[in-house]
């Protein structure tokens, strides 16, 4: 789960903003960049081998980049969050993305287009590889392939198996296409009013995103404090109860054995002299041993 601490979970909320940028940055690249698709990279690989095999290869090179920064985006989003667990990944995720858009939108027009999709191409990796599952529900927020399969194939099954859960995952599938394609509308239209400074629509978007983030961490704090507190407490409380060591009384319980078993074997050597001393005095000595006591 993305989040913890409130009463309504607000993931719908945060999915629709990364699904709504995801087609808002696919239309940016295109429109304004070399119309290269950052999102995903089927179609930059097909393209790669095309202008390669017509040896066109420095066409071939803004889609290698673009393959390449994507590339490192999966492997860093895969490798931080489990090295260090620590880390609220998410959080850190979106205020990188809301400081890296930002950044984008300066970059100055006679600049190559290469700086602007190999960024947001690294972008659409982390954010695709951090933000995977809605409500239990895997999908995507950079692409719509596979979500339009699952919406297709979950409400299938709903009708077949008249099943209300399938028809959910279908209409959250649906939810997402939808907000993607919100995005890319008003990612072209912004494009051709504010040029390169459209992109911060998307940094003021995420910004609501990242307070729900950071009240979620502050909160998680707050109370792994309040339970270490009331544990030491706990633990306090304990050591100021008086205390029975065990040991005692296990030592106490074997020197209380230890006398009446000397007390017993007491008893029964007194008997045996008892028994010793009748026999003597009623003749019942063997006679030699007399005879031996006489001399």
């Amino acid at each position: 789960m993305l989040f913890n601490n409130f009463k309504r979970d607000p993931a719908p909320y945060v999915f629709a903003m990364f699904a709504f940028i995801g087609g808002f940055l696919e239309a940016f690249t295109f429109a304004l960049h070399g119309g290269v698709f950052c999102n995903a990279q089927t179609g930059n690989l097909v393209m790669l081998v095309i202008d390669f095999v017509q040896g066109n290869l420095s066409g071939g090179l803004k889609y290698l980049y673009s393959i390449l920064a994507y590339i490192a985006g999966i492997f860093l989003s895969t490798v931080v969050p489990a090295r260090f667990k620590k880390v609220n990944w998410p959080l850190v995720v979106t205020a990188a993305e809301i400081v890296i858009l930002v950044g984008i939108a300066f970059i100055p027009q006679g600049a190559e287009n290469w700086y602007t999709y190999v960024t947001v191409s690294f972008v659409c990796s982390v954010q695709y590889n951090t933000f995977t599952k809605l409500r239990g529900v895997a999908l995507a927020t950079t692409f719509c392939t596979n979500n339009i399969r699952q919406t297709v194939m979950h409400f299938v099954k709903g009708v077949s198996e008249k099943d209300r859960a399938e028809f959910k995952k279908s209409a959250t599938y649906a939810f997402v296409i939808l907000c993607f394609a919100i995005g890319a509308a008003v990612g072209v239209l912004s494009a051709g009013e504010l040029g390169n400074y459209c992109i911060i629509i998307c940094s003021v978007l995420l910004l609501p995103v990242l307070a729900l983030f950071v009240t979620d961490s502050t909160l998680s704090v707050k109370m792994r404090r309040m339970v270490a507190a009331e544990s030491q407490s706990v633990t306090e409380y304990d050591k100021e109860l008086p205390s029975v060591p065990d040991d005692g009384v296990k030592v106490s319980e074997k020197n209380a054995l230890t006398s009446e078993s000397i007390s017993v074997s007491d008893s029964v050597v007194a008997e045996e002299n008892t028994a010793n001393g009748t026999a003597e005095s009623s003749g019942d000595v063997p006679s030699e041993e007399k005879s031996v006591e006489r001399r």
